[in-house]
Formats: C-alpha cells, sequence, structure tokens
C-alpha cells in the first residue's frame, strides 16, 4: 500500500498487507513473510526446482539473476535497533536504490514475519537519507536526529530467482530466493580474512494466503536436507563484524540493568550516581521509541525515567558535585517537552474514547477537533525533537557518565567521611511522605481541584523515590508502591479529566474556523461528562489513602529503621543514626474522617 511521505513527528499508518520483495510499491508498508532455510549446497535445490516445474496447483518458473548490494546502518549508540529496526540500503541496479527498515521482531516463531518499510532514495549512501522524507526517511530523521549513521557491514549477493505461481491467476503465491551472500565490514574489508559465503534458499510470500508457500518449504527441507535457519542475514552480519548492539527484551526496549542496591558500606553518593548511570542506560533504551512516536509506551517510559532521574537528583543533592545536580534545570526542561506530547497523546485518546460512544450520525461533527488535536500533536512531538537534539542536551547526556565515575572515584576517596545510605535515607523518604501527608489530610470531597492535584504530585513524588531504593527494601517497598499506586490511579483519573473539561472549555472560546456548531456542541458534551467524572472521583480518594499511611507505611517505616540500625557511620567514634521523631498518623481530616491532630504512628 502506497504512503505519502511522512512528515516528522507524525504517527505512521496502518501496516500494509504482505507484499513479496520486488512485487510491492516503490515507498510503503507491508508484511514480510519470509521462510529463511540454511542451504550448505544450492545445487541440489537448483536441479529440484528443474524438475519439479508444475507442482501440485503450482508452477515454479525462473526469473533474472540479481546482484544485490546491501548496506545495514544504525548510530553509534544503535537507535535504529533500539527502535526496532535494521535499515538497509540495497542497491539492485545502478540508478535503483531502496531503503528498508525491517521489524526485528516477528510475529509468529515458525517463519519470518515482520514489517517491512521501504522507500527509493537517490543513492546507495548515507548521506541519501538525509534528503529522504519518505515513511523511511522520516522515521530515520526522528530517530537518529544528530547522531550519524554508520556503516555496520556490507553484503553482496548473488541471487537466483523463481516465481511461483498458482494456476488461479488471482491468487498470489510468493518467490524462491537462492542466494549466495558475501559478507564485508563497512570499510570494505572481509569480515574474515576469507569473506564468509553464506548460502540461503528464502521463500516469500506475496499474498495474504501462504498455506501453499508454507507446505511448499516443508518439503524442500523434506527432499532437499534444508532445514530452518537460526539467524537471519542481520544477525550473521552482526556476529561477523564482531558487533553487539543492546540485548532487547520482548517489548523491544533494553533489558534493564541489575538495579541499584544499598548495602552497608554503600555511600549516599555512590548509591545516587550508580542509580542515575542505570537510569541513564534506561533513558537510551527508551529514546528512539518515544522519537519514533508510532506509540504511547515508548514515550511513557521515557517521561518515567526522567522523572526517576529528576527524583534522584532532588534526593541526594547533597551527596552530588554541583557539576551534576546543576543539569536537573535542563532535565526538567526535557520532562516539559515530553510532557507536552503525552498530554496530547492523553487529549487525542479521550476524545477517540467519547466519539466511540456516539451514534455513527453524531461521530463526523467531532472531526474538526480530531484534525485540531492531530495538530497540537504534531507540533508538540516536533518541540520535543528539537529538545532532545539541542546541543546542551546532547553534551548533558553524553558526558553524564564521566561525571558519575568522577563522583564515584571522589566518593570512594572519601568514604570515611561521608554518610552511608542506609543511613540517609530513611530521613529523605519521610521528608517526602510528611509532604504527602501535609496536603492529603486537608481533603474532602469539597476540596478544590488544585487541592487534589497538589497530593496527585506529592504521591507521586514519594512513589518515585520508593521505586528507586525499592531493591533495597523489598517487601515493604512493593507494598506501598501497590498502594500508593491506586491512589494515584484515582487522582489521575481526576485530574486528566478535569484538564480536558478545561482545555476543551477553553479552546470552544477560540475555536478555529473548521469548527462547526456541531462540533461545538459535541465538545460541549464532552466537557460535562469529563466535568462529571472529576467531580466522581474526589469522593473516591479516601480508601486507597487510607492504605497508604496505614500498615504498609508503618512497614516500610520499621524496615528502614531496622537497616539504619545496623550501619555504623565513624566520625568521631559516635554512631551518626537519627533519632526516630513523633508525628501525626496522617489521617485525612473534615468530611474523610479522622482527627487531624498528631500522634506517634505517623513517621
Amino acid at each position: 500500500m502506497a504512503s505519502r511521505p511522512r512528515p516528522a513527528g507524525t504517527p505512521t499508518a496502518a501496516p500494509a498487507p504482505v507484499c513479496a520483495n520486488g512485487a510491492g510499491p516503490a515507498d510503503g508498508e507491508a508484511r514480510e513473510v519470509e521462510w529463511q532455510l540454511t542451504a550448505p549446497d544450492l545445487g541440489p535445490v537448483r536441479r529440484w526446482l528443474d524438475r519439479h516445474a508444475r507442482l501440485d496447483d503450482l508452477t515454479i518458473e525462473p526469473l533474472p539473476a540479481q546482484q544485490l548490494h546491501d548496506m545495514y546502518l544504525d548510530t553509534e549508540d544503535w537507535r535504529v535497533f533500539r527502535a526496532g529496526f535494521a535499515l538497509r540500503l540495497r542497491e539492485e541496479k545502478k540508478g535503483h536504490v531502496e531503503a528498508t527498515l525491517k521489524g526485528l521482531r516477528s510475529a509468529r516463531e515458525e517463519v519470518a514475519d515482520r514489517r517491512e518499510i521501504t522507500e527509493r532514495v537517490s543513492q546507495g549512501r548515507a548521506k541519501a537519507l538525509a534528503q529522504a522524507s519518505g515513511p523511511v526517511g522520516s522515521r530515520i530523521h526522528d530517530v537518529a536526529g544528530v547522531k550519524p549513521l554508520r556503516t555496520l557491514f556490507d553484503v553482496r549477493t548473488v541471487r537466483q530467482r523463481f516465481a511461483v505461481r498458482s494456476r488461479n491467476p488471482a491468487a498470489a503465491v510468493g518467490e524462491i530466493a537462492l542466494d549466495e551472500a558475501r559478507f564485508s565490514r563497512g570499510n570494505g574489508h572481509g569480515v574474515h580474512r576469507r569473506p564468509l559465503v553464506l548460502t540461503r534458499v528464502e521463500l516469500e510470500a506475496s499474498g495474504s494466503d501462504s498455506g501453499a508457500l508454507e507446505r511448499l518449504a516443508e518439503r524442500l527441507c523434506a527432499e532437499c536436507g534444508l532445514h530452518p535457519a537460526k539467524e537471519n542475514k542481520f544477525a550473521v552480519g552482526l556476529r561477523l563484524a564482531s558487533l553487539e548492539p543492546p540485548r532487547l527484551t520482548s517489548s523491544g526496549a533494553d533489558a534493564k540493568p541489575d538495579p541499584a542496591v544499598m548495602h552497608s558500606s554503600t555511600r549516599a553518593s555512590n548509591f545516587a550516581a550508580e542509580a542515575l548511570r542505570r537510569l541513564l542506560q534506561e533513558w537510551q533504551g527508551h529514546e528512539p521509541a518515544a522519537r519514533l512516536g508510532e506509540g504511547p509506551e515508548g514515550l511513557h517510559k521515557l517521561r518515567v525515567t526522567a522523572r526517576r532521574m529528576d527524583t534522584i537528583l532532588g534526593l541526594f543533592r547533597a551527596f552530588l558535585p554541583a557539576a551534576v545536580a546543576k543539569n536537573r534545570q535542563k532535565l526538567k526542561a526535557l520532562l516539559d517537552a515530553v510532557g507536552d506530547v503525552r498530554d496530547a497523546d492523553i487529549r487525542l485518546e479521550a476524545m477517540s474514547a467519547f466519539r466511540g460512544s456516539l451514534g455513527g450520525s453524531e461521530q463526523p461533527a467531532l472531526e474538526p477537533l480530531r484534525q485540531h488535536l492531530e495538530l497540537e500533536r504534531t507540533q508538540a512531538r516536533a518541540r520535543m525533537l528539537r529538545a532532545l537534539d539541542a546541543k546542551t542536551t546532547r553534551e548533558w547526556l553524553d558526558g553524564l557518565p564521566r561525571q558519575l565515575t568522577r563522583t564515584t572515584a571522589a566518593a570512594q576517596s572519601a568514604a570515611s567521611r561521608e554518610a552511608a545510605a542506609l543511613t540517609v535515607v530513611p530521613d529523605l523518604i519521610r521528608k517526602r511522605y510528611r509532604k504527602l501527608r501535609k496536603c492529603a489530610r486537608r481533603l474532602s470531597p469539597e476540596s478544590s481541584m488544585t487541592e487534589f492535584h497538589k497530593v496527585r504530585v506529592r504521591s507521586k513524588k514519594l512513589r518515585y523515590a520508593l521505586e528507586v531504593i525499592a531493591p533495597t527494601y523489598s517487601k515493604p517497598t512493593e507494598e506501598m508502591l501497590s498502594a500508593l499506586h491506586k491512589l494515584q490511579s484515582k487522582l489521575g483519573t481526576q485530574h486528566d479529566s478535569d484538564v480536558i473539561a478545561g482545555y476543551l472549555t477553553q479552546l470552544a472560546t477560540r475555536a478555529p474556523g473548521n469548527f462547526t456548531a456541531a462540533t461545538l456542541f459535541m465538545m460541549g458534551k464532552m466537557a460535562e461528562r469529563h466535568a462529571r467524572e472529576a467531580a466522581r472521583m474526589s469522593g473516591k480518594i479516601q480508601k486507597p489513602w487510607r492504605k497508604v499511611r496505614g500498615r504498609r507505611w508503618k512497614a516500610l517505616r520499621a524496615r528502614m529503621r531496622d537497616l539504619r540500625a545496623g550501619v555504623t557511620v565513624e566520625g568521631n567514634g559516635k554512631d551518626r543514626r537519627v533519632e526516630q521523631r513523633s508525628a501525626g498518623n496522617g489521617r485525612l481530616g473534615g468530611a474523610y474522617g479522622g482527627s487531624a491532630s498528631p500522634d506517634a504512628s505517623g513517621h
């Protein structure tokens, strides 16, 4: 299915139908369904195909051979790979070059069933993508940003092709390719002293019904001694070039590094530096998907990672060098840019849900609103990409590992003078808990949305702080996080509904020229529905808050106290433990019941 050029920052169209190599559109997206078979010797396969020109209801006909030159590219930090693709430039003949993004993951185990996005480019060089604006070029611009592409390896293939056709002319089947592929590094030198020659048989489907081709693949395996390949050409090329891309999880994101854990000898600055180092790795894993913008998950994960980094910089600012802590403002600016895109996504999701609840005759009235929201999202994404590509941002992110290494070395040299992490963290956590409690105890169902929002912000800050230390305090932290998540979920639903209602009301006062009376009427109905939802949620906060301030907090507080009691920090020969103090129990006052007076259970 042909695709119009994708402007930077816009969502993609739905995947196109299955399309055989060479039989599809010049620019567009398809599903590649392909059986890849190992073939130590292609001679027996050629002879088998010659003998079986007619097979059941299929015909197998030779096609002109091809000389292919493939170049695989990525950035130094593997952004294309992290976004879930392999990038290939293929030159079939002089003047005919295609750039292809091939999905790394197959939808099925028994066959390679992957996304394939293709665009013609002017030449078989990385710089050709700089001028490309189609479905491949626009994605590469978004994902790579200012990072240049490098050549990973080259593959030169002699391909003998056979068309597989059905006796029913209307039923497309596919193509068989017998490949002899020679690999070399990107600089043109052989991967080995003798370049490897990889021989493969590939069967690629060209129709939605691939059953006939699957049966043909099974017969080739049985009668020609072939076996399903364990690696595709991209994986083989990486291995032979001694390249190690990041390890990916099943969701396509980078596998998470081991969490930072506090031990009795762990100093506060060391723990903060290690946590930031781990979060920086997560950032590198999530940024490409967020930049690609084909779904909300990557953007959400990048935003969460940024908030956790901000939490570390805020909690441990007294234990971090000024050079590290001062960059918090850069991080907050990035959070704002990412947050604007997420806010646009939330508005689009809300509009889509509301439209789905309407009758078919009412839905068209919301089309002008949908177009306006899509435009706002495109503009927000463009601003986010500019912020991510800004020189100050890249210098900070690229230089942070060196700063953290210096922080760790300095902490080790001053270990005898610095507090242990297990000693200082309980006070930092209690401080955030008390700020949450102070706001929450004032709430009643009649409280303003601003007051509810303050509680939401405080609960998020406490949750992010607990997520940073969770591996150390194990079960008590996990139970507290579960309670906070439920509280924050209620408050988040309320906040989103209130913000959407306010946004629609304000937009109606300065409506774009293409908004009709019917559009404004539907916007009013949508705003009213969200305003009611926000008001309804005001009475749903008591129960989740009670769980946050109850036994779960007491259990976590006790666990922090016990671990701190086992740590003695040397300094003038004295144990620098912080004495326990009494405080309120954190119960909600007013209509939520309970006294606001403090008691000894509210640390």
